[in-house]
């Protein structure tokens, strides 16, 4: 076999390979377009189930206002659906509990100092960690 034909080769076989990941392509896309089309447009019910679960209910311990069935919890639940109608944002419907019921309203913490670092400690200690087994691998060699 020649150079030439094993240059023909490899063309062709990466020519054959690009063919099936655009056609893959064509598949994800097509399926995330159709089940968007199905699915249809969002009528609000899961922004209030998402808010609902980070609103915690005033009468129970640690129960968010979506698991709930006191009956705060639901005028609560009522008052978020209201609100999502409304067209109010998600931060404004928290800040409305936060401000009639404290900071211990929201079951999930707002963004501070101490939440970051929380947050950020954890992956700078693995990047860390890897970034060291690295360095320890390529001094053994």
């Amino acid at each position: 076999m020649t150079a030439l034909e094993e240059t023909d080769e490899r063309t062709a076989g990466a020519i054959g390979i690009r063919r099936m990941l655009v056609s893959a392509l064509t598949v994800v896309l097509a399926a995330i377009v159709i089940g968007g089309i199905v699915a249809g447009p969002d009528q609000g019910g899961d922004r209030v189930e998402s808010l609902s679960a980070l609103i915690k209910c005033p009468q129970c311990r640690g129960e968010s206002i979506k698991d709930s069935s006191a009956l705060t919890a639901r005028t609560m639940r009522t008052i978020v659906a209201e609100q999502v109608a409304d067209g109010r944002s998600d931060d404004e419907i928290l800040d409305y509990f936060r401000n009639l019921y404290g900071d211990q309203a929201i079951l999930s913490p707002g963004l501070s100092a101490t939440t970051v670092a929380l947050w950020a400690v954890p992956g700078l200690a693995l990047i860390g960690g890897v970034g060291l087994i690295i360095w320890l691998g390529r001094s053994r060699r």
